[in-house]
């Protein structure tokens, strides 16, 4: 899907001062990457790495695991294009509502696809289970503890794991080490959303080498630039973590004061965003009003399969926007 994703910024002539439509914490501070790829900028007269090899080093080493179970890619997306390719005419099922690339790249990919809410619901003749954990726009998690159960009684099948949000839930979740331990498990990680870093686009998938093979054949050479990869090793060692208990309690208050508000429901979350649903009037018309009103961005997620008109998605922001998206609702309502 080319279009109707969210952080359409691009899209407004007008500044947006608040952008919730993004699964980002627009206000981590980046100024320390911002100097060394200033002092860096040389990196760009020359060709890159083809295989970014040297942050597969880097996260290697960081993470236990062997070179041969890493593959840099040009953001968490191309990784779900590259997988679809591999397994091309593959029968895949794909958790629903969530992130639209799993489905568009296996239609591309001439994959068959079932749409699923649940583990039980995956036919016993599936290739492929697509999910992201937490997902994306629920926010939810599936128990690491199901997940693994799954794993073992479901050999023949890959099971693909986004956790492109890894980094922002207290919930347990695979770590890369155990993960390589299963031939038939595929993580996906997203440097994007944990540094908060879209306009660079790094990503990474770990799995068991036999696997990986097969899939980074599939990889063309250079498709993450030379900022990119020196960005990606310079907060592998020097990036700050989120105080994600504090940015958590945040979600919570937001949700508690949206919840405040007449004829919306706001869905629970494990995570920093949410789901929101208004009881009567369209989420294309609430995005417009705040554009419009406050300069504030949210997610219209009408475009979600099983999801309509109603629906939107926030990520939380600092404490002052979030008090001031509540009360610009508020008005509109």
């Amino acid at each position: 899907m080319i279009n109707g994703h969210g952080d359409d910024i691009y899209s407004y002539s007008k500044e947006i001062i608040s952008n919730f439509s993004s699964n980002i914490y627009s206000r981590q501070d980046l100024s320390a990457l911002q100097e060394h790829l200033c002092s860096h900028i040389n990196v760009i007269h020359s060709y890159p790495e083809p295989d970014a090899g040297s942050l597969i080093r880097l996260l290697a080493k960081q993470n236990g695991v062997t070179e041969q179970s890493l593959c840099v890619t040009n953001g968490a997306t191309e990784a779900i294009y590259l997988i679809a390719q591999t397994f091309a005419h593959a029968k895949s099922a794909i958790f629903y509502p969530t992130f639209s690339e799993y489905g568009d790249a296996c239609k591309i990919n001439k994959h068959a696809v079932q749409q699923i809410k649940s583990l039980d619901e995956v036919s016993a003749d599936t290739d492929l289970v697509w999910l992201c954990n937490p997902n994306n726009p629920t926010g939810t998690v599936i128990d690491k503890n199901v997940l693994i159960e799954y794993i073992k009684g479901h050999s023949n099948q890959y099971i693909i794991i986004d956790q492109s949000y890894e980094h922002f839930t207290l919930k347990e979740l695979f770590s890369i080490s155990e993960a390589v331990q299963f031939q038939n498990v595929i993580l996906l990680h997203s440097m994007t959303k944990h540094f908060a870093i879209p306009g660079l686009r790094l990503g990474y998938i770990t799995a068991h080498a036999d696997v990986l093979a097969n899939i980074s054949g599939y990889c063309m050479p250079w498709s993450v630039n030379g900022l990119a990869i020196e960005a990606g090793k310079f907060l592998l060692e020097n990036g700050q973590a989120m105080d994600i208990t504090n940015y958590l309690k945040e979600t919570k208050r937001l949700q508690k004061n949206l919840e405040c508000l007449q004829k919306i429901i706001v869905s629970p979350t494990d995570t920093h965003f949410f789901l929101c649903k208004l009881a009567e009037r369209k989420a294309s018309d609430l995005k417009r009003y705040l554009i419009d009103s406050y300069s504030i961005l949210i997610r219209d997620a009408s475009n979600f399969y099983g999801l309509d008109k109603h629906y939107f998605r926030i990520a939380t922001q600092s404490s002052e926007e979030n008090d001031l998206l509540v009360k610009a609702i508020k008005e509109w309502m």
